[in-house]
């Protein structure tokens, strides 16, 4: 996300929590650097499920400490470390990522928002690459595989509108019934 969309984000009086990834090389380092340092932290919190047979931790840190990163991230006020610890049968992993936000918040309320946001885009990636096969596609070439894309994004929100919550069986009934089907599109 640019910085320019920050500004543009704060002048409607709005906030933002944005994911980082490492192609922000200096931003990703310096957030990481920030909260490799538990003295640093601002809140913290702490949550352990069982799930699958896996044990789950989950720890999310917020630092108040933003000094020293590029002023042109407009309205910058906090710093979010989220750490997923699974210790399964087969293998432990652990993952970190990193966000910054212009938020004056604690760490409950980011996981809480977290991970809603994390619910929501791994239903959307498994109906479409389950439901809708996209990972197997062999559509691969020029602009054809983000077109194939924006398809399956409008028919899953079309399907959505109308109130179909199983989207297998709504692609299995309106495919096969052409009258059907022009009813919801129109």
């Amino acid at each position: 996300m640019p910085k320019k969309t920050t500004a543009i984000i704060i002048e409607q009086q709005c906030d933002y929590v944005i994911g980082l990834k490492k192609n922000q090389l200096n931003l990703y380092k310096k957030v990481e650097q920030t909260m490799a340092d538990s003295k640093n932290y601002s809140s913290w919190y702490i949550t352990m499920d069982k799930n699958k047979g896996r044990a789950e931790v989950r720890k999310v840190s917020v630092s108040d400490r933003v000094e020293g990163i590029d002023v042109g991230w407009v309205g910058l006020k906090q710093l979010i470390k989220v750490e997923r610890i699974v210790k399964g049968k087969k293998r432990n992993s652990i993952e970190q990522a990193y966000y910054i936000s212009s938020k004056n918040s604690n760490a409950l309320e980011y996981m809480k928002g977290i991970r809603e946001h994390w619910a929501i885009e791994n239903g959307l990636h498994y109906v479409k690459d389950v439901t809708q096969r996209e990972d197997s596609s062999k559509i691969c070439s020029g602009e054809s595989p983000q077109n194939m894309s924006t398809i399956r994004n409008i028919s899953l929100n079309i399907m959505r509108l109308n109130k179909y919550e199983n989207i297998a069986s709504a692609t299995r009934l309106l495919a096969n019934d052409i009258e059907k089907l022009k009813k919801i599109i129109i």
